[in-house]
């Protein structure tokens, strides 16, 4: 029955992408009707709100498979503790997102989807619940980075989509053909990965959200990436940024969009890679002798 509900909800997640804001709008409208609190939990604009909507609805989209991303829903659940969330507040999540749907999907919400959404939610909250009673319980709170992270009227100063796009295209013609991290990109569509980082950025820089993938969390979470690795990243998007004509300021702005997304991406050991399917191995590139951390 699990596997079955969890491909329901996939699937009806998959429906509601085309009006994903539109969701968005319902459920928060419901969340601060049963406790008006929450808005401390979920601070910041539409822009904001938006995303982490869309990440909710990214992270039981990923449950087809629950125990293979077990590891990487626990880290979750850590950092939503330094957002200000707590046990608690679950069960109001939960109803506010079941009115939601209820009233987006009217009577296709039938009885059997309500019950795959109730069980899904219920066995991703589980897992959260279990991390942040531990972390609680140690005495180790501390404020969490967001995966959210946004700069609201950034893209207008950049110039618009197009200029974001061009960014990316010349990011992602070095990172292709990169020494150390080309790995992580064999038998990847450039083209693709341009437009997906381009409506991902966009939506972070206060522009209309098309972006329809899963969470960084999601996307990243069999790969070993180092915080080494992120830095030489970071330098070639900065070089692609300024190579574009943008200015310093903006480059800065937008490494700092950028790197809140980092805390769900790197990791200190290849042991916490989570595989996405039965089989799959860990994606690990080491470092080329004597290659120049600086080039």
């Amino acid at each position: 029955m699990k596997v079955k509900n969890r491909l329901l909800v996939k699937t009806c997640i998959d429906e509601i992408n085309k009006d994903v804001e539109k969701v968005s709008q319902l459920f928060y409208r419901e969340l601060f009707h049963l406790d008006i609190h929450l808005k401390n939990v979920f601070p910041g604009n539409v822009v904001f709100l938006n995303r982490k909507f869309i990440n909710m609805l990214g992270t039981l989209k990923n449950v087809k498979h629950l125990e293979n991303i077990s590891n990487s829903l626990e880290k979750m659940g850590e950092r939503h503790v330094g957002y200000g969330a707590e046990i608690k507040h679950f069960p109001t999540v939960k109803t506010a997102l079941l009115l939601a749907l209820k009233d987006y999907l009217a009577e296709k919400f039938s009885p059997e989807l309500e019950a795959a959404w109730i069980e899904v939610f219920d066995d991703v909250a589980k897992i959260m619940e279990q991390a942040m009673a531990k972390l609680e319980s140690s005495g180790t709170v501390q404020q969490a980075h967001d995966e959210t992270g946004y700069d609201v009227g950034l893209l207008d100063e950049i110039g618009g989509e197009e200029v974001v796009f061009k960014v990316h295209q010349r990011f992602y013609d070095v990172l292709f053909d990169e020494p150390w991290l080309e790995k992580f990109f064999f038998g990847k569509s450039k083209e693709s990965l341009i437009i997906k980082q381009t409506q991902f950025m966009v939506a972070a820089f206060g522009g209309q959200n098309n972006y329809t993938g899963d969470t960084p969390a999601f996307v990243h979470m069999h790969m070993f990436i180092t915080e080494e690795m992120s830095e030489v990243r970071a330098r070639i998007l900065r070089k692609a940024i300024l190579a574009e004509g943008l200015s310093e300021s903006i480059a800065e702005r937008w490494l700092k969009v950028d790197k809140a997304f980092w805390p769900a991406i790197i990791k200190k050991s290849v042991d916490e890679c989570v595989m996405k399917c039965q089989g799959q191995l860990p994606i690990v590139a080491k470092k080329p002798l004597g290659y120049d951390i600086n080039r």
